[in-house]
């Protein structure tokens, strides 16, 4: 099989899934030491020692809040290792002196495996979520398509999806929710959202504070800052991003008739 490599070292980013859409909405934190679990992670026989090493070191490299490794396999390219560091994939040599961050193509097929591998990580972060957990607008009738709408009450671009939910939801489309306040947690975004999330019609009170209504405010437990640290290590740098069903991010507002073409000839 040939493979072309697109070779993008690391800069101060890593690079995250592209999309049929393109996004129309556009801390670095210093490791003290490297996790445990690196080490329970990469000790199979089958990972070559420098491939190891070179693991902890890019860790520290990245400098990045979520970098724990939870993964670390041989990649479709003979002498790379694919490894897998908060949401993101990278690629170590096998003699531990490379590492790239970049996307690797099948070239017959023109696939790109490294977007592939990141919508498989993203299809198993979300399918550890509960839906309860969600603010959900579900079709009255059957549902044929969900997705997974990273939102923020104050951006204008996720006030303007919300208009349309109600005609995704008769095209058979379910809308989940989950919080991504960007401003942050602590931020008065952040605290609106929390009480949308504890308010006892997560629905309405979504629905006002998308249209700058006044929602009473409230405190429980709830899922906010965790929707919003997912939403980060998935590669969400902005709202409304939506991850369908089968991984795909897609970064930005789309207007509902374009969205429901795109599924239903998905």
């Amino acid at each position: 099989m040939r493979i072309y490599l697109s070779l993008a070292l690391l800069a101060s980013t890593l690079l995250v899934g592209k999309s049929t859409f393109a996004q129309e909405v556009p801390e670095i934190v210093e490791p003290s030491e490297v996790p445990a679990a690196v080490t329970e992670t990469v000790k199979a026989p089958e990972v070559p020692a420098a491939v190891t090493e070179t693991v902890k070191r890019v860790q520290q490299l990245l400098r990045v809040k979520n970098n724990k490794v939870s993964a670390v396999t041989a990649s479709p390219v003979t002498g790379l290792y694919e490894v897998v560091i908060g949401g993101e994939v990278i690629y170590i040599s096998a003699d531990g002196r490379y590492f790239v961050a970049g996307n690797i193509y099948e070239s017959k097929s023109r696939r790109n495996l490294t977007d592939e591998k990141r919508a498989q990580l993203r299809v198993a972060a979300l399918n550890e979520l509960k839906e309860a957990d969600m603010v959900v607008f579900a079709p009255e009738k059957e549902t044929l398509h969900t997705i997974n709408v990273f939102t923020d009450v104050d951006c204008p671009y996720c006030s303007k999806f919300h208009k349309e939910v109600p005609e995704l939801n008769k095209a058979g489309i379910k809308v989940r929710y989950l919080a991504f306040p960007r401003a942050g947690v602590g931020s008065k975004t952040y605290k609106t959202m929390v009480s949308v999330w504890c308010a006892k019609d997560k629905q309405q009170a979504l629905t006002d504070a998308k249209a700058r209504r006044a929602v009473k405010p409230a405190t429980c437990e709830n899922p906010v800052a965790q929707q919003y640290e997912l939403g980060q290590r998935l590669g969400i740098t902005g709202t409304p991003a939506m991850v369908l069903s089968d991984g795909e991010l897609v970064p930005g507002y789309v207007a509902a008739k374009k969205l429901i073409g795109y599924l239903q000839q998905k």
